[in-house]
């Protein structure tokens, strides 16, 4: 992003699915499989959460706070809610449930079984830093001791493709928990850059080896 840093995450474990067009998934790092989720709430739960609480579920920590970062959370289910009223059928109370932006990290909650406290953030096009950042904010003030960072994005679609700024980027949700780093200011990590784009080179890096990421205090508002 071409910001300075002003702290660095230590990342402790992490984990990630990628979705492509063809509803083809990819897991990456130490994400859950779908039976770490309950059949009973995992058939109701939309693709998009379920994603987020397997790499949730993979990585958490007991005690572990949790920050979810997301330019438009679950617009797809919300999507579906819509063309559901515009059609004047009965709404799914489970999918309105399911499409609130606190929606995924509240589901990872009740999987976990975890009663500290969670976060959603939307921040455009710099939601992961945002969530990032949080994370720091709440690690550097000794709220918490480690925190876990959930990031989902999916394609637009429908009605709202036109809007879609990341044509051919992918679904993808990551989670990482971190902890508060040796450096300071322009220290060695990886950055999160923008939007899905942004998500997929901090996986790539990830995966690469790379164990911190930089908190970058400026954040741009979406276009």
């Amino acid at each position: 992003m071409g910001q300075m840093s002003i702290a660095t995450l230590a990342v402790r474990d992490w984990g990630a699915i990628v979705i492509d067009a063809a509803g083809v998934e990819a897991v990456h790092g130490r994400a859950a499989g779908p039976d770490a989720v309950p059949i009973g709430l995992r058939r109701r739960m939309p693709k998009f959460s379920l994603a987020a609480v397997r790499c949730a579920a993979g990585v958490a920590a007991p005690g572990c706070e949790l920050v979810f970062a997301s330019r438009y959370g679950d617009v797809t289910t919300a999507l579906t809610l819509s063309e559901t009223i515009v059609s004047a059928e009965p709404l799914s109370p489970s999918a309105f449930s399911a499409c609130v932006h606190n929606a995924a990290p509240g589901l990872a909650a009740q999987v976990l079984g975890e009663k500290s406290s969670h976060t959603a953030v939307a921040a455009g096009e710099g939601s992961l830093a945002a969530g990032l950042l949080e994370a720091w904010l709440r690690l550097s003030s000794g709220e918490a001791s480690e925190v876990l960072v959930l990031f989902a994005e999916q394609p637009l679609s429908g009605i709202y493709g036109e809007f879609e700024h990341e044509p051919g980027v992918p679904f993808l949700a990551l989670g990482m928990r971190v902890g508060l780093g040796n450096g300071v200011g322009d220290g060695e990590g990886a950055s999160a850059g923008t939007g899905r784009v942004g998500a997929l080179a901090l996986l790539s890096a990830l995966e690469a080896g790379v164990g911190a990421i930089l908190v970058q205090p400026i954040l741009r508002a979406a276009a």
